[in-house]
């Protein structure tokens, strides 16, 4: 089912529309979300000059001091179907948080529109450092080529392969993702475009540490510890997106959200 919506003057196809989804983002203003709270110093310090309301669409926009940011919904939650369209410029480094912590922990749906990055599988953001990347991007904007088997490595209980997502992606265009959480463990799906991405019982698996998988060194010992990621978040916590610090940003480039829309289970 598709509906057609108009929000700040643009028209927006939204591949999940259904009933019970609520709007999160009323795509005029950043009312219902805030940043996250560093000092200057930190590398997390963020204003709004790095998050704003635009074209319907909330923009992540990384200052020349290369600064990072987090924009955390004001409402928590546990159980839900988080539905949204992004569109990043190629080059910047986001992500989608779920559950996330009002020091800036979570489950992080990777956005990383860049070379070697991935978008719809996972990184643990201060939540132990895990991450599958089972496909990554090329030189090509949008372009991935397979890296390993998300499934026996990661024991995921799916993971797209290159083919399938370079006949789904739209590379400079919006793309819409739909994130399912669900549970203490927890289950987490993504797709994208309506096809399936990944999915992953975290009463099993077995994501490696950032360093590890880059080595690819399978023997290592999973980073992904379910009840420490329940302990830290709780089961429950902000929406977020990010903005990445450092040198993994465009610069002058945008990572975009917009027709936020989420159902509580």
């Amino acid at each position: 089912m598709k509906i057609m919506m108009i929000m700040g003057g643009l028209m927006a196809c939204t591949a999940f529309a259904g009933d019970g989804f609520k709007p999160i983002f009323d795509g005029k203003s950043l009312n219902g979300w805030h940043i996250l709270q560093k000092p200057e110093g930190d590398k997390y310090y963020a204003t709004e000059k790095n998050f704003y309301a635009k074209d319907g669409a909330i923009h992540c926009f990384q200052t020349p001091e290369k600064k990072g940011g987090l924009l955390l919904s004001d409402g928590k939650y546990g159980d839900f179907i988080l539905e949204m369209e992004i569109k990043s410029d190629w080059g910047c480094d986001s992500g989608i948080f779920l559950r996330c912590t009002e020091d800036g922990r979570g489950i992080q749906v990777l956005n990383d529109y860049l070379k070697e990055g991935n978008v719809g599988f996972l990184f643990g953001q201060g939540t132990g450092g895990y991450i599958s990347r089972p496909i990554r991007f090329t030189e090509r904007p949008g372009e991935v080529y397979d890296v390993y088997d998300g499934v026996e490595i990661d024991r995921l209980k799916y993971g797209i392969d290159a083919k399938g997502w370079n006949a789904l992606w739209k590379p400079g265009e919006w793309n819409t993702i739909r994130i399912q959480c669900v549970g203490s463990e927890p289950m987490i799906t993504t797709w994208v475009n309506g096809e399936k991405i990944m999915e992953m019982d975290g009463s099993v698996y077995a994501g490696r540490s950032l360093k590890e998988e880059n080595k690819q060194n399978w023997a290592a010992k999973p980073a992904w510890d379910s009840k420490s990621v329940q302990h830290i978040t709780g089961g429950k916590g902000s929406i977020a997106v990010q903005i990445h610090p450092g040198y993994r940003w465009k610069p002058g480039g945008a990572a975009m959200y917009r027709n936020i829309r989420i159902k509580e289970l």
